[in-house]
């Protein structure tokens, strides 16, 4: 079963992001681009997130995912490189009945991050029923590529 929509607010509510690698960087930009509050759990992070960080952008808890890093969250989204750690934070949210995503098991999240494009105030998001970023992303391009002719 599939639901399209789109958070006008979360206000008051953080997203948690735990992985500070490539794609938990992805996932805070994204995040931020939304204005959606952001906690990052890990150990370590890209130079960009460290930046993010030290500019006062996002919350960097500078270690590894534990029991309780959740509280407070509305959105999870769970970008580590460890199978493990990944499918603790899902257990973690889905008892918690948070929205989570699972960056390396789709399946074990219950939403998905669509490829999207701003542009002024007109917010384009792509998504597949079969689980094909790259699908996703080359329909958003095309999208995007459109709304720049049209200026």
């Amino acid at each position: 079963m599939r639901y399209p929509l789109t958070v006008t607010t979360l206000a008051g509510c953080n997203a948690v992001v735990v992985g500070g690698g490539t794609v938990g960087e992805r996932k805070v930009r994204g995040l931020l681009a939304g204005e959606v509050p952001v906690r990052l759990v890990s150990p370590s992070a890209t130079h960009q997130i460290v930046a993010w960080a030290e500019a006062g952008e996002i919350e960097w808890i500078r270690r590894r995912y534990r029991d309780g890093d959740l509280e407070g969250a509305a959105l999870v989204f769970a970008a580590t490189d460890q199978r493990a750690v990944n499918h603790e934070v899902a257990a973690a949210a889905h008892a918690k009945e948070l929205l989570v995503n699972v960056a390396d098991a789709p399946a074990e999240g219950n939403f998905h991050s669509p490829a999207v494009t701003r542009k002024d105030d007109l917010i384009v998001s792509v998504s597949t029923y079969s689980g094909q970023p790259r699908r996703a992303t080359a329909a958003r391009d095309r999208i995007a590529a459109l709304l720049e002719k049209e200026e």
